[in-house]
């Protein structure tokens, strides 16, 4: 299975190409919030306990499913703090290789003001994502959102660039 790894801060839009990519080029979609959505049904709070631990099971479970049926590509959405959040970027990057997944992290990085710009869209608005600028401009200066290290690894800078062209991008980068 190829997996496209979509990573970044958030409002980056991670989802919006996504969706482009399994829409015009058939991915099957696996988006952040499937995972968190789900863990924000059985626990009381973002982050409490072992919330991320158990939220990062639930997306090795149904990524290992994907494979095991067959899937031939998925996309994946997910926020990395690259510092941060190397030790689990390693788990990640080790648990496809014992599965054979074939991973492409894609980092998306627009400029700091189309972020902003975007985190303020209805669809975040109505949903568990970031959608104050205020608080996400925060973010964006106390962490640095790096691209993943990786020989497959691709960083597009999609400031100007529909969906759809950065799907075609990150078509064009698989073999």
């Amino acid at each position: 299975m190829q997996l496209i790894w979509l990573h970044g801060a958030p409002a980056v839009g991670k989802l919006t190409v996504a969706k482009a990519l399994q829409q015009h080029h058939g991915c099957k979609l696996f988006h952040n919030h499937l995972a968190v959505d789900l863990s924000l049904a059985i626990y009381d709070e973002f982050g409490e306990k072992d919330f991320h631990d158990f939220t990062n099971t639930i997306r090795r479970t149904a990524i290992t499913k994907a494979n095991a049926l067959g899937v031939s590509r998925m996309v994946m959405t997910y926020m990395t703090c690259s510092d941060e959040d190397a030790e689990e970027i390693s788990r990640y990057l080790n648990f496809f290789r014992q599965e054979g997944i074939d991973v492409y992290p894609i980092h998306l990085c627009p400029e700091h003001e189309v972020v902003l710009a975007r985190s303020v869209t209805a669809e975040r608005q109505n949903s568990h994502k970031i959608s104050c600028p205020e608080q996400l401009g925060g973010m964006l200066n106390k962490s640095q959102f790096k691209p993943i290290s990786h020989e497959n690894a691709l960083s597009i800078d999609n400031s100007q660039l529909p969906p759809e062209a950065v799907a075609q991008m990150i078509i064009e980068h698989l073999p």
